[in-house]
């Protein structure tokens, strides 16, 4: 990378207590009991042996807890997000402090055990999680930091977006986040990072002034404009690829947490009409807008569509940015409402567990071509499966103005998002929603940018992860290949390292 990768000690180093109230002692209890080792796995899918000794020196070595499947509350610390994930690790590691990541990280480095990195556990693609191998759970290891001062935040590599935004915005202060509260800091902060204040502030990564990471050799290493930069440069947008960060120093943006959240909802009859306003409301937005065109079908099979946002200030003008809607005259529904920042960033939040199942796929638009338009809405019309919805969502403003290769993510012309999903519960067969979204998919995906969001991973293939990255994927596979040769950091939209 042109310099030589610098070790640091690290900012974090004190004890979070275990989020539910679970004592250590009786989690550590367990994970000495003669009857909790068991067989584990290694990247490959070949067998381990990992023995009592081997999780005593390892629980030894760190200051957070060791879990084991014979731990009375295994069942609820190996849970992700989502439930198509119910996989079941061999351990989980949970964290308190960088050391403790390095130790987990050189455990699992020692006795060759397939590791996953887990914060919030979103990741559609269930990369949180491994069925019979060691997941690294961050959650513990949450704490907030920020200097008025100088308008920066250290967040620790556990934190959740509430976390931040909560410690921030009683300064005034706030940076780009996600939309929902529990999602954790680390991945969407590696993948991009796009939220309500993105068209006006950029994408977290654009505010990521550094990092302190552990490597997969276990090394503990600073990465900012002046340290290790070629790995900076990486750690924004591409991914959990290159190690784990634990710590983000952020920018912080003057934002004094007002803002308006609007929604216009009408029959699905008015769908073509609707993104013709839409197209009309998105091209003229100021920086504070930021709204979405949405087609929905119910679980009986009928049409709704409607266009949404927020508005960065007071309900008045929040109304008057979406003033353009009257051309479709009266919905069936209505919602306007000022509220506070830190307010409507948990409205969405829901259990920190889903019990509805979910797929999708995801893109960028250049433009909001009328072809697309009619096409899509011909294929929804006509296929009524249930439990599926298209959005076309505003990226742009500041955003844009970034330059392709600043960062990893370059997807910077993408003017709009496009997302087709379906979803069902358990119990229900899902092979028709999915084949919907696969084969309007394959209609969207000629006329998109041929990238996609990687924090919206699914089933996407390698060669789809590379288009994402463009003309900056070489580089990528150049800086994995020095900090990370043998892949150990590979459940992710994986960049490999050359061989």
């Amino acid at each position: 990378m042109g310099h030589a990768l610098n070790i640091t000690s690290s900012r974090f180093d004190r004890r979070a207590l275990l989020r539910g109230g679970f004592a250590v002692a009786a989690a550590s209890a367990s994970a000495m009991s003669p009857a909790s080792a068991r067989a584990a796995v290694n990247k490959s899918g070949a067998k381990i042996s990992l023995t009592d000794a081997h999780i005593a020196e390892l629980q030894k070595s760190i200051k957070g807890t060791v879990i084991l499947p014979s731990a009375a509350n295994y069942d609820y610390e190996r849970r992700v997000w989502s439930p198509s994930f119910d996989k079941k690790p061999a351990l989980l590691v949970k964290v308190t402090s960088t050391k403790d990541v390095q130790a987990a990280v050189q455990f699992a480095r020692a006795h060759d055990i397939l590791t996953a990195v887990r914060c919030g556990g979103h990741s559609y693609a269930g990369h949180s999680t491994v069925d019979d191998g060691l997941v690294i759970d961050l959650k513990p290891f949450n704490g907030v930091t920020v200097d008025p001062a100088r308008k920066t935040a250290h967040v620790a590599g556990g934190a959740l977006l509430g976390n931040l935004d909560r410690a921030t915005q009683p300064h005034k202060l706030a940076t780009t986040a996600g939309v929902v509260s529990h999602t954790g800091v680390g991945g969407l902060a590696t993948g991009g990072g796009q939220g309500r204040l993105g068209r006006k502030f950029g994408l977290t990564i654009d505010n990521n002034v550094g990092v302190e990471m552990v490597l997969a050799d276990g090394s503990i290493v600073r990465a900012n404009a002046t340290e290790n930069p070629d790995l900076h440069w990486a750690v924004r947008g591409g991914g959990g690829n290159f190690g784990i960060v634990t710590d983000f120093e952020f920018r912080l943006h003057e934002y004094d947490g007002v803002i308006t959240s609007l929604s216009y909802t009408y029959p699905g009859s008015k769908a073509k009409d609707l993104y013709k306003v839409y197209a009309e409301l998105s091209a003229s937005a100021p920086l504070e807008l930021t709204a979405n065109g949405g087609l929905r079908t119910s679980d009986r099979g009928e049409h709704t569509c409607s266009i949404s946002g927020t508005f960065l200030g007071a309900k008045q003008a929040g109304e008057a940015a979406f003033k353009a809607v009257a051309a479709l005259g009266a919905p069936i529904a209505t919602r306007i409402d000022q509220m506070d920042y830190v307010t409507l960033q948990s409205a969405a939040d829901g259990g920190i567990h889903s019990d509805s199942f979910g797929y999708s796929r995801y893109t960028y638009l250049r433009q909001l071509d009328p072809n697309l338009v009619d096409m899509v809405l011909d294929y929804v019309t006509r296929a009524k499966t249930p439990r599926t919805s298209i959005s076309i969502g505003m990226q742009g403003g500041v955003i844009a103005k970034v330059a392709e290769t600043a960062t990893a993510f370059a997807d910077r012309d993408g003017i709009y998002q496009c997302a087709v999903a379906t979803s069902w519960e358990a119990g229900q067969d899902p092979t028709a929603g999915q084949n919907h979204v696969r084969e309007l998919w394959a209609m969207i995906d000629p006329m998109s940018t041929g990238g996609f969001y990687v924090n919206e991973v699914f089933d996407d293939p390698e060669d789809r992860v590379r288009k994402a990255y463009r003309g900056n994927f070489a580089r990528l596979v150049d800086i994995k290949t020095k900090v990370d040769p043998t892949n150990f950091f590979h459940l992710n939209p994986n960049i490999r390292p050359r061989t």
